[in-house]
């Protein structure tokens, strides 16, 4: 009986488990550096979050 009980439960919660995955939210997604000489270093944060259930893993990055 505890295994048909059991059984269902598990059967129930899948979809849950299923359907929550990582997803990130960027503030901006886009920077206008403006006019900047080949001397210039110049660096821009874009920061973000993750809205998602699950652990976010970023496995690569690159420019555009």
């Amino acid at each position: 009986m505890y295994k048909i009980i059991l059984t269902i439960l598990i059967f129930l919660s899948l979809p849950a488990f299923c359907f929550a995955q990582p997803a990130i939210h960027f503030d901006e997604v886009r920077h206008d550096f403006g006019k900047i000489s080949q001397e210039d270093k110049v660096e821009y944060v874009f920061e973000f979050s993750n809205t998602g259930k699950q652990p976010l893993i970023i496995e690569k990055i690159s420019p555009s």
